[in-house]
């Protein structure tokens, strides 16, 4: 062979080629996996509760207007124009509270279908504040409108996760919430505008249990709006329109609190749509967290096997290395199954992460595939000496994939410094190396072999 050198790093190279694609298979299983768990979750949220919005309260005044309607009719032969008064129903209208408190706890409790987690939250939510009775329509032209009827309405994206209401504390007195009769979930008559409209606003207060998944949005409706959650889930992700002006995440759980006003949400002009047909824009103008969970099995595996190619670089970057050094002489197939070891060990991890913690699952792993990698190469190797290289070696990249995992923000700088180290160690080993003698070994057919003990 003429260039016994550039074959033998063609056909290593080769083999190294066909050991990345089963792990590209375990990456597809990976994924596979997660796209079941997510859609055991979606399917409990069907089933139970999903992610959790609530608006509200809100004051509705239902609308009456009167109109003068011409019409002609004829009499003795001449047409005459009479003017008629009509009374007709016009929009509701929906104003909200000019001081709004909100206070919650929100524990969360982890459910199983299957070996597929479920997040699941039971908040309980208190409200207080004070409405300003707005004042009388003003008379457009010749149409005349007035209030009629008076009630308190509440909305949530998801109704079925209501657990519990407290009746409406309004004023002096109580009012019972009910199912409405509308798009919204709950509805307290106040009865007719006249009767229970006063010069002085209106305190209130009511509260109540919620269930849900995956997120809980807050609109803070009011012109003026305090919101404080506190939860025991340690890993929040606060979503919304609205940063939290205070945050505070330990490992027991966090404690978040917003404030706003109507001129960072907009007032009345932005909720009145939200309030007039019920469709909830969940993104906007809203606060609120979701349930993160960094420890993701599948996200972390998944990322694992984005690494798997350093593993067989390194590896037959490696063997390669003692091949050249040490004289060893290694078959394309020994090559082939020291990759498939590798390959097998993001199998392993996914399949052990999905019953036990997944610190243990790698740990677990990866101590089975070193002890059968290391046990392995023993006999080609020829000397323990070497196999305690490769070990080292072993434990080195498995510990160094596990840093990757748990600071993702460093991982290219950790994968950048782990190239160059290889690099920077196959350079020095192989400083002195005659490559041209290397090659004439390689040119004569049983040159070079070594004989294992």
């Amino acid at each position: 062979m003429r260039f016994p050198l550039l074959a033998r790093a063609v056909t290593i190279g080769a083999v190294a080629l066909a050991v990345l694609l089963p792990l590209a298979l375990v990456g597809n299983k990976v994924s596979e996996r997660q796209a079941r768990a997510t859609s055991v979750a979606t399917e409990f949220a069907r089933e139970s509760s999903s992610l959790q919005t609530v608006v509200g309260p809100l004051l509705a005044l239902q609308c009456e207007e009167t109109v003068v309607v011409e019409r002609l009719v004829k009499r003795d032969g001449k047409d005459h124009t009479l003017r008629e008064p009509v009374t007709r129903d016009c929009a509701t209208h929906y104003f909200p509270p000019r001081t709004l408190a909100i206070t919650g706890r929100v524990p969360v409790e982890t459910l199983h279908r299957g070996i597929y987690p479920i997040r699941l939250y039971r908040a309980s939510l208190a409200f207080a504040g004070e409405f300003e009775w707005p004042a009388k329509p003003l008379q457009e032209g010749s149409v005349s409108r007035t209030w009629t009827a008076a009630s308190v309405m509440f909305l949530t994206s998801d109704a079925r996760g209501l657990r519990n209401v407290t009746p409406l504390t309004w004023g002096e007195g109580t009012k019972t919430f009910v199912p409405s009769e509308t798009h919204f979930s709950l509805e307290s008559k106040l009865g007719d505008y006249e009767k229970a409209r006063t010069a002085e606003p209106v305190s209130f207060r009511f509260s109540l249990d919620l269930y849900g998944t995956k997120s809980l949005n807050v609109a803070p409706v009011g012109d003026a709006t305090t919101l404080r959650l506190t939860s025991d889930w340690p890993h929040p992700s606060f979503i919304g329109a609205f940063a939290p002006d205070e945050r505070r995440v330990t490992a027991e759980g966090f404690e978040a609190a917003w404030k706003t006003t109507h001129f960072a949400t907009g007032g009345r002009p932005t909720w009145q749509p939200t309030f007039e047909n019920g469709k909830l824009r969940f993104a906007e103008r809203f606060a609120g967290f979701a349930l993160a969970d960094p420890v993701n099995v599948y996200s972390l595996s998944y990322r694992a096997t984005e690494y798997g190619f350093l593993f067989v670089l390194f590896t037959f970057a490696g063997l390669a290395l003692a091949e050249a050094i040490a004289g060893v002489r290694l078959h394309l197939v020994q090559y082939a199954l020291v990759g498939s070891a590798l390959a097998i060990f993001f199998l392993l991890l996914i399949a052990l992460a999905e019953h036990i913690a997944f610190e243990l699952a790698y740990l677990s792993a990866a101590t089975a595939c070193v002890a059968l990698l290391t046990f392995y190469l023993r006999h080609p190797l020829g000397m323990w000496g070497r196999t305690g290289v490769f070990f080292g070696l072993f434990v080195t990249l498995y510990g160094a994939l596990f840093g990757l995992l748990r600071s993702e923000d460093h991982a290219l700088l950790a994968g950048s410094l782990l190239v160059f180290g290889v690099l920077a160690v196959g350079m020095l080993a192989t400083r002195r190396l005659d490559w041209g003698m290397l090659a004439a070994r390689l040119r004569a057919p049983t040159a070079g072999a070594t004989v294992a003990p």
